[in-house]
């Protein structure tokens, strides 16, 4: 089916979302990302808005897909509590200080559409500092402010969206990295009820 211009006006631009997923994992930056991960004994994900969400999924599901441990910083009470006392661009680093083990080799990824989120570069650049600990930054535009050493996949996105999809994209694409894979749709309605 070809869709005339007019009729693509009225749906939201999506772009070559697998074609920009398999050039970002075969660069040596998603190298990095990928054995900081199996390196970890714990990661630590964060994001903003959109990414957020995103970020708590990537913790759900990586941790129930795989064999690794994995944070969010998605109560809202912890959150909102740590933005009220130490700034908004501090409730990651205030996090990390507070809940990790700093005898546990450690990973922060971050998710920014922007690349230059304050809250999400100061705890990477954080983490980037810290013996054991390593740090990578998913965006949709490049950052202009983490420290060079830290890998970052960017996929120079128009829009959000783009980037936060990508950025789902990217957690799975993870989990198969590591050795694991998603069930289907068919394998869980089996699992769950017997039937399909």
């Amino acid at each position: 089916m070809t869709f005339t211009k007019e009729k693509r006006m009225n749906h939201a631009p999506f772009g070559n979302l697998e074609e920009q997923l398999y050039a970002a994992t075969d660069t040596q930056e998603w190298k990095h990302l990928i054995s900081g991960i199996k390196d970890a004994d714990v990661v630590y994900v964060i994001g903003n808005g959109g990414n957020m969400a995103v970020a708590s999924h990537a913790a759900a599901d990586i941790s129930r897909l795989t064999d690794k441990k994995v944070w969010c910083l998605d109560s809202q009470s912890l959150l909102t509590s740590i933005a009220n006392d130490h700034g908004y661009e501090n409730i990651f680093k205030n996090w990390l200080e507070i809940y990790a083990n700093p005898n546990e080799k450690s990973m922060v990824l971050g998710f920014s559409g922007s690349g230059n989120s304050k809250n999400v570069v100061s705890a990477l650049n954080w983490a980037n500092e810290r013996h054991n600990w390593s740090a990578a930054l998913i965006s949709g535009s490049k950052s202009n402010c983490i420290d060079e050493s830290i890998p970052e996949i960017n996929f120079s996105n128009e829009y959000f969206h783009q980037h936060e999809i990508l950025s789902v994209m990217c957690f799975y694409e993870i989990v198969y990295n590591l050795g694991h894979k998603c069930p289907t749709i068919k394998a869980e309605l089996v699992r769950k009820y017997g039937t399909t």
